[in-house]
């Protein structure tokens, strides 16, 4: 089969004659059909992701098609699918009480394990989500960035009527934006520096749009940061109401100095969010099923396993262009 390996930052090499994985008895194989690009790929591809490192088949988005299960059983075989990434050992505290997605052992597929850039990928059985028949493989394909955005809202107090802020309108931050709408937070204000994503910001349930050099309009009680930067994460400790939460999703490629001592003065909750558990999977095939319109607009661009490279360098020069990019297999 071919797959592409990160060897190294920035280059990809295109293996053609890798052999195609056998599945164990826990285990599936999925031909893929499609992946998605993540802000944590891209993070890795210029080697300032922390905890992904070179050698690595990328790839935890993706859809596909049950090709083999190891155990011999036939039910999935055939079955449309996506898959939850997590690899959890299952005996940890953590994941005693269902938070595997902070396992003290955690590995991911397409972070730690062999991920979905590429013909097949083996997943465990338990992990796989079947699509609904409405969901296509694009909307499937957004059901992991989805879910992100699922548990990092539901990691929040009850968002109900309460005024909230986005900062960063990448898929993340847009998928948030389509979250709080969902749950039925008040305003909803996102902020982003590229005009384009600020509109896609508004299809998606934003009430307000701002750049970042205007003034924001207060009171605001929940704030989502979806950078990973210093300054986003200071706007937000500045901005929020005493009492208020700051939900980080961004991914840090340093360490950043914030101001504690408002966090202290202002009584604020900073609530640190990673991935998603089975039950935000879920709900975002749910929330997919019941009003997929507004989110399918997000995959801008597509390119061959053979672009990949290419794929990459423009997702990163061309912000203002491209929020989703597909890889096909």
């Amino acid at each position: 089969m071919r797959q592409a390996v990160l060897r190294k930052p920035q280059t990809f090499f295109l293996d053609r004659e890798a052999p195609i994985p056998i599945p164990s008895n826990h285990e599936a194989l999925i031909k893929v059909q499609q992946a998605g690009i993540c802000g944590s790929d891209v993070h890795a591809y210029f080697g300032k992701h922390p905890f992904i490192h070179c050698p690595i088949v990328l790839g935890h988005e993706f859809v596909g098609i049950v090709e083999q299960c190891g155990d011999g059983t036939e039910e999935l075989l055939g079955q449309r699918v996506t898959v939850l990434p997590s690899l959890a050992c299952g005996r940890c505290p953590q994941c005693r009480e269902g938070r595997y997605n902070i396992c003290q052992t955690l590995k991911v597929i397409g972070c730690q394990a062999p991920g979905a850039f590429a013909e097949y990928v083996l997943v465990p059985k338990d992990r796989i989500f079947t699509l609904p028949h409405a969901l296509d493989w694009d909307l499937g394909t957004l059901v992991e960035p989805l879910a992100v955005a699922v548990h990092a809202v539901r990691r929040a107090a009850n968002i109900g009527g309460k005024n909230t802020l986005v900062l960063g309108c990448g898929t993340i931050g847009l998928m948030t934006t389509y979250v709080l709408a969902a749950y039925g937070a008040g305003t909803i204000t996102a902020v982003d520096y590229e005009a384009a994503r600020r509109t896609l910001a508004e299809s998606m349930g934003a009430n307000k749009t701002l750049s970042p050099d205007q003034p924001l309009q207060k009171p605001i009680h929940t704030a989502f940061e979806c950078v990973g930067i210093a300054q986003t994460t200071n706007q937000a400790i500045a901005c929020i109401e005493k009492g208020g939460e700051i939900v980080i999703l961004g991914v840090f490629e340093e360490d950043v100095s914030v101001n504690m001592g408002l966090v202290q003065d202002k009584e604020l909750s900073m609530l640190g969010t990673l991935m998603y558990t089975d039950s935000d999977y879920a709900e975002a095939i749910r929330l997919l099923d019941a009003n997929p319109g507004a989110v399918r607009q997000l995959i801008t661009h597509r390119y061959d396993l053979d672009q990949i490279d290419d794929a990459f360098q423009f997702l990163a020069s061309r912000p203002s262009e491209a929020i989703k990019v597909i890889i096909r297999p």
